[in-house]
């Protein structure tokens, strides 16, 4: 099994986990004191052997061995995705998470089918894809957990993807340039931002701002994929463009 926590929980060689792992550990997984679990902070990950699982109290475990992350792209990935209705948007997450993102930024564009009452129920949806996130996370294998911001308006989303060194603004209006194309304009880079529309696709005025902001208007194929497809093709594109869908990376 692998859990996520801060470096600050480790001392002396020994990890204390958070209550909430603990309580997986003990009372869903019903493991035993050295038992083998996987243990990523921000700088490493480290095989850990449980040594004490006390009731009530955190679990703790004793690191055996430490090395570097092995499952996390060279590259950084974010991905800016407007609001979609029922489970679209949790697929979205789950599978972005198990391709390679590093970082998703959920948007309200005209289009959109869900409304947002308060910030109440904005903060509440955020913190439900987090937590898809992170048990992806956990699933695939990463070595860190996939984040979650705060959902924006759309115009505020294209300022903050606009600033990263590359981005692109998927949009089925688009006639000239290709996924593929701008990519290879590109040629390397670490960081990357790919923004995708809800349901009924971008406003010609929305794509028209995201354009003058600086995000290169790309088209992803000829065929139209669904609001929560596009993200994740796109992703693996830039995963396979990068080389990180090679073995060993």
């Amino acid at each position: 099994m692998r859990f996520f926590i801060e470096s600050s929980s480790i001392e002396k060689g020994i990890v204390t986990l958070s209550q909430e792992d603990s309580a997986h550990i003990s009372k869903v997984l019903r493991m035993r004191e050295g038992e083998m679990i996987t243990v990523c902070d921000a700088q490493a990950e480290h095989q850990c052997r449980i040594c004490a699982i006390d009731k009530g109290q955190p679990v703790r475990a004793e690191i055996l061995s430490s090395g570097p992350h092995t499952t996390e792209p060279d590259v950084f990935v974010t991905v800016y995705a407007a609001l979609s209705k029922g489970d679209r948007f949790d697929y979205l997450v789950q599978k972005c998470t198990e391709v390679g993102v590093s970082h998703i930024v959920p948007f309200v564009s005209k289009r959109c089918v869900v409304r947002l009452e308060n910030a109440k129920d904005s903060e509440k949806k955020r913190v439900r894809y987090e937590r898809i996130a992170l048990e992806a996370s956990k699933q695939c294998l990463r070595s860190r957990p996939v984040s979650v911001g705060e959902i924006l308006p759309f115009e505020q989303a294209m300022q903050q993807a606009a600033a990263d060194e590359c981005c692109l603004f998927l949009y089925e209006g688009e006639k000239n340039r290709s996924f593929k194309q701008i990519l290879e304009s590109f040629g390397s880079f670490k960081r990357i931002s790919i923004i995708t529309g809800p349901e009924g696709g971008f406003e010609p005025s929305e794509a028209e701002l995201a354009s003058a902001l600086g995000a290169h208007s790309v088209l992803i194929g000829p065929r139209i994929l669904r609001c929560e497809t596009a993200p994740v093709a796109a992703v693996s594109a830039v995963m396979y463009h990068t080389g990180n869908f090679d073995v060993g990376v």
